[in-house]
């Protein structure tokens, strides 16, 4: 623990002392708990704190580091920061947005019940923009579908059927959140200098799930235009369980010029046959069947704080082929 001291003392500037908890302040504590971690204590900012050091192989999901920090803080009366090893950075982002408390390394301290929120000045702070929705589709067709490396921004706007000037934008959006590089003058290309595994972790971040609305309707829409999501795919790629529901997903604009043209009756937020999700992209551009591609349906239950769809969603994330 004494280079996790030193990079506290570094960045908060906040001197700390940590010494192994007694056997008698764990004694309420389960085993399989005491098993996994070697416990300290010290003080940060006048606090009491108790340091979870990792000491098991793997890593545990994000809702398992919460119900055991909710456990922990409940049995000891005061805040538990656990230290972990290197970890995903799609994994330590949803530690994040769950506010467990954490320190990783020499690369990034989260106590937000301390309102410590400090990343070693080496280490790259996370984006808050976003990809554009163009932008996320060359990331995700090149995992999914068909290496871009090299290809020409031409090339990528045919393949992909958007228009020269929204690949140029979408591929200026990647160049600043550093997801690319480009060579070459008059015909640029498109560069991505890391594997495909470690893209996906570079720009997971970035990314919003595709899904801008969610509305009921009773008729069926153009079979070319719909594709089938949410747990209707969910239990295609995984092992979960389907249930009565008819999930599609559809290009907004392709959604609002059927409903311009009239083609679409009634619309409910509420009830319906089926349940359309109107997406920010066209999923058939990223899809090889009826079913929405898995990355994009990763990002549609990114966020979810059920432990089945987020075991469902790790094994999606087994099934890609990177």
């Amino acid at each position: 623990m004494n280079n996790v001291i030193e990079y506290i003392q570094e960045i908060t500037g906040q001197k700390i002392n940590l010494e192994r908890v007694s056997k008698k302040e764990v004694k309420n504590i389960p085993i399989y708990i005491l098993n996994d971690y070697t416990i300290w204590k010290g003080k940060l900012f006048g606090k009491t704190i108790f340091f979870l050091e990792k000491i098991s192989p793997g890593h545990f999901t994000p809702l398992q580091y919460e119900k055991q920090m909710g456990l922990l803080e409940k049995k000891l009366q005061n805040p538990i920061v656990f230290v972990l090893p290197e970890i995903k950075s799609y994994d330590r982002n949803r530690l994040i947005r769950r506010r467990i408390n954490f320190i990783i390394g020499n690369k990034q301290i989260f106590i937000p019940h301390l309102l410590v929120d400090l990343k070693e000045y080496r280490v790259k702070p996370l984006q808050s923009t976003f990809l554009q929705p163009a932008a996320q589709v060359i990331v995700l067709y090149h995992l999914q579908r068909q290496s871009l490396n090299e290809m020409t921004y031409k090339q990528i706007a045919g393949l992909l059927q958007y228009p020269y000037l929204t690949i140029s934008r979408a591929v200026e959006n990647l160049l600043l959140l550093e997801i690319c590089k480009t060579e070459g003058k008059k015909e640029k290309k498109v560069i991505f200098k890391t594997d495909k595994k470690e893209l996906w972790e570079k720009a997971l971040p970035l990314m919003r799930t595709p899904v801008k609305k969610k509305v009921f309707i009773n008729q069926n829409l153009p079979n070319n235009m719909v594709f089938k999501t949410n747990i209707n795919a969910l239990a295609f790629y995984t092992d979960m369980n389907d249930d009565g529901h008819k999930y599609y997903a559809v290009n907004h604009q392709d959604f609002l010029n059927l409903k311009k043209e009239k083609k679409i009756k009634t619309i409910s937020n509420y009830d319906g046959d089926y349940v359309i999700e109107l997406w920010r992209y066209n999923p058939g551009k990223l899809t090889v069947n009826n079913y929405v591609d898995p990355l994009s349906l990763y990002l549609c239950y990114k966020d979810t704080a059920d432990e089945r769809e987020e075991m469902a969603l790790e094994q999606l994330l087994e099934s890609v082929k990177w």
